[in-house]
């Protein structure tokens, strides 16, 4: 699947553009709100290019185990979905498969509140109009902060992070009582290959796991944007692939935060740790699932 092209430059330029014209979601964030309902006013121009990128291969394995999730969350059950993130286009692709499987995909979707981070809205009209058809909490991500350099800057950036962050904390509070799944990606970032502290995960992690009661762990393999390393969103490398979403069985995040102290052995950062011990549990279920998919890849090639 090697005809990559820039997203802004593909042969979906034109849909695109009718989805910017389309746009209306808020691209400064404050603190008023972090909190972002879905506009699905571009959904179906969205799912022309999606569902054109996505190989008919593409699937959900452990799809039960969202159902599973969604039932305990309707019970007031605080859960949790930490998903490996590739690219841009993880969520779209996700929640095609997921409405894909009729009424009970469908509820689940309606049921997930996506973490996103503050780029996603202050990036780009276009890059924006993607991500306002899905319904998310706003945050500035820590690596947002420790990249800055400047010291003025980086001060006022922190004053805002802080207030941000708290409005997102009570917001995913508030979501949490109400029967949402929270959806948060482990490493805050989409994996960039040429740059390894992108797939480290974030000791944050461990306080999410902290704060719920269920969680899942959700593989992706398949890429169907592949990230610019000049780090233009917009300029991010459109491919059709085949698409898998592994879905680990339901856990007690407290179960899983014990086994994961009870393997920290020389480890100074106990946050850290359990951060670690989650991106290897993904990285077996991406490895695992690779063996599968490459097989599907194969004998579409063959056809």
């Amino acid at each position: 699947m090697d005809d990559s092209r820039e997203l802004c430059r593909s042969n979906y330029a034109n849909i695109i553009q009718r989805m910017i014209e389309n746009a209306t979601g808020i691209g400064h964030v404050t603190d008023d709100n972090v909190y972002q309902q879905r506009n699905q006013v571009n959904k179906p121009l969205m799912q022309l290019i999606v569902r054109d990128v996505m190989l008919p291969e593409s699937q959900i394995v452990g799809f039960e185990n969202l159902v599973e999730l969604q039932h305990l969350a309707q019970k007031k059950r605080p859960c949790l979905i930490l998903m490996e993130h590739w690219s841009n286009f993880d969520i779209p692709c996700f929640f095609e498969l997921l409405e894909g499987k009729g009424e009970p995909g469908k509820r689940v979707a309606d049921s997930i509140v996506a973490v996103a981070g503050i780029k996603l809205n202050e990036t780009s009209k276009l890059v924006l109009a993607f991500t306002e058809i899905f319904t998310r909490v706003v945050l500035f991500p820590p690596r947002y902060v420790e990249n800055i350099i400047d010291p003025k800057k980086r001060k006022d950036v922190t004053r805002r992070t802080t207030r941000l962050n708290l409005a997102a904390i009570k917001s995913l509070m508030r979501l949490r009582k109400e029967g949402k799944i929270i959806l948060v990606f482990p490493t805050g970032t989409r994996y960039r290959p040429w740059d390894p502290s992108t797939g480290k995960g974030l000791r944050e992690i461990d306080s999410y796991l902290k704060s719920y009661s269920y969680v899942v762990t959700v593989a992706i393999n398949g890429n169907t944007l592949l990230p610019n390393p000049n780090d233009n969103m917009e300029e991010d490398f459109l491919r059709k692939d085949i698409m898998i979403y592994s879905v680990s069985s339901i856990r007690k995040c407290s179960e899983f935060r014990h086994e994961a102290h009870k393997m920290r052995v020389g480890s100074p950062d106990p946050k850290q740790h359990v951060a670690d011990r989650v991106m290897a549990t993904l990285a077996a279920q991406h490895e695992e699932t690779e063996k599968k998919r490459i097989t599907l890849l194969q004998a579409a090639a063959q056809s």
